[in-house]
């Protein structure tokens, strides 16, 4: 599984790793994950860090992550599916590419969490929730940025989110 359902961590198995809110980005540096797979940083110069990853095989699909710090704690966590027929730069982009990515993502959600979502909503823009008591898995498509993308957001007073291993 690589969302636990009871906590939100996601676990890596090929490369022994746990990320979950709260995590160091120390502890991050001396994973097998960071050290096979981290790509690039941006530093959004407001104590932001995003850090993005090199596809990995998970299930059958290639998914990627962009893990966001504050200051020295993962806050953040998005990831995406990708195939070779995604657009690679804004000549080859349509809509469509772009929605067929957000159903490929949906798709991917329900079957790494094996059930349905629980909201769906095509308004102010095409969105897929997961609801959990710890928070929530999400999908959207956005239009104003052009993109499709999925993440864990997590309520901020549930103590599971911290270190729950």
């Amino acid at each position: 599984m690589l969302i636990n359902s009871e906590n939100g961590v996601i676990f890596l198995e090929a490369f022994n790793t746990r990320l979950y809110r709260g995590m160091t980005f120390d502890l991050l540096k001396h994973t097998d994950f960071y050290k096979e797979k981290y790509h690039q940083m941006r530093d959004v110069k407001t104590g932001y860090f995003w850090y993005y990853f090199t596809h990995l095989e998970i299930t059958g699909y290639q998914l990627s992550f962009s893990l966001c710090f504050f200051k020295d704690e993962l806050e953040i966590i998005h990831m995406n599916t990708w195939q070779e027929t995604d657009a690679k730069d804004w000549n080859e982009w349509t809509e469509e590419k772009e929605m067929n990515i957000f159903h490929r993502n949906n798709t991917f959600l329900s079957k790494i969490l094996e059930m349905p979502p629980t909201q769906k909503k095509k308004t102010p823009y095409p969105s897929c929730t997961f609801l959990f008591p710890w928070g929530n898995v999400w999908s959207v498509y956005d239009p104003r940025s052009a993109g499709s993308f999925m993440g864990i957001s997590f309520n901020e007073e549930d103590p599971t989110n911290k270190n729950n291993l």
